[in-house]
C-alpha cells in the first residue's frame, strides 16, 4: 500500500489524501490526540508538586533577657531544686496544642516543639529563676546536685494552653520548701492570661514564654521571702 509521510514517526495511506474531508478528520484526531497526551504529562506533573508535604516548623520557650533585666544584687549562696514540674496529658506530646472550644484541644502535626515540651518548661523556670534570684546553684529534675539543697520547688500546672489570636493561659500550683532548720513550707496557686499579640504560633510560643517567666517571678519573690 503507498503511504505519505506526515512527518518524521508518522506513515498515512496514500489515500488518505485523495479525500480532503477524510484528510482533514484523520488528522486532527491525530493531533487532538497529541494535546491530550500533552495535556495528561502536564497534570501528572503537577499534582506529584502538589503532593510534596509542608515542612514542620520547630519552636522552643524562651527564658527572660538578662540585658534587660535591672541587675539584682546575688543573694546568698543558696540551692534551688526545680523538680518536678507536672503538666496535663493533654500537653505532653510533641505537635503545639491550642484550644479551640471550650471542650475541644488541636494539636498541629506542622508546628512543633524542638523536644519534649515538660522538659523544656522545666528548663526555661530554672533558667529564669537564676536570673531573677540571681544563683548560679539551679538544679533541675534528676540532674546530681552535690551541695545541699536550700529551696525545693514543685510546680504543678493545670492548664497551659489558649486560641490562637485569643486569650491564653497560665494555671499553676506551686510549692516553695525551705531545707533549712526553719523548715518553711508555702503553697500558692497561680493564674495569668495574656491576650496574643498576632495569630501565628510564634506569637503564641512568645505569649507562653512571657507566661512563665511572670510565673518565675512570684516564686523568686517568695524565695527572696524566706531567706529574710
Amino acid at each position: 500500500m503507498n503511504t505519505q509521510k506526515l512527518s518524521s514517526n508518522i506513515n498515512f495511506p496514500a489515500a488518505l489524501f485523495a479525500d480532503k474531508d477524510v484528510c482533514k478528520t484523520t488528522v486532527g484526531k491525530f493531533i487532538g490526540r497529541g494535546l491530550i497526551s500533552i495535556s495528561l504529562i502536564l497534570v501528572s506533573f503537577l499534582l506529584s508538586g502538589c503532593g510534596t508535604s509542608p515542612k514542620a516548623q520547630i519552636f522552643i520557650l524562651n527564658t527572660i533577657d538578662r540585658e534587660a533585666l535591672v541587675q539584682i544584687v546575688e543573694v546568698q549562696n543558696i540551692v534551688v531544686k526545680v523538680d518536678p514540674v507536672s503538666i496535663p496529658d493533654t500537653l505532653d506530646q510533641a505537635p503545639i496544642v491550642t484550644r479551640t472550644g471550650s471542650n475541644t484541644l488541636l494539636a498541629d502535626e506542622f508546628h512543633r516543639w524542638s523536644g519534649d515540651f515538660q522538659s523544656d518548661i522545666l528548663r526555661t523556670l530554672g533558667e529564669n529563676i537564676s536570673i531573677l534570684l540571681p544563683t548560679k546553684q539551679i538544679v533541675l529534675g534528676h540532674e546530681t546536685v552535690l551541695l545541699p539543697v536550700d529551696f525545693l520547688v514543685i510546680i504543678n500546672i493545670r492548664e497551659f494552653d489558649g486560641i490562637l489570636g485569643g486569650v491564653v493561659t497560665l494555671n499553676a500550683d506551686w510549692i516553695v520548701a525551705g531545707q533549712n532548720k526553719a523548715k518553711k513550707i508555702t503553697s500558692k496557686k497561680s493564674v495569668f492570661q495574656e491576650k496574643m499579640n498576632g495569630i501565628a504560633y510564634q506569637d503564641y510560643v512568645a505569649t507562653q514564654s512571657r507566661l512563665l517567666a511572670r510565673l518565675s517571678e512570684e516564686i523568686a519573690d517568695e524565695i527572696r521571702k524566706q531567706l529574710k
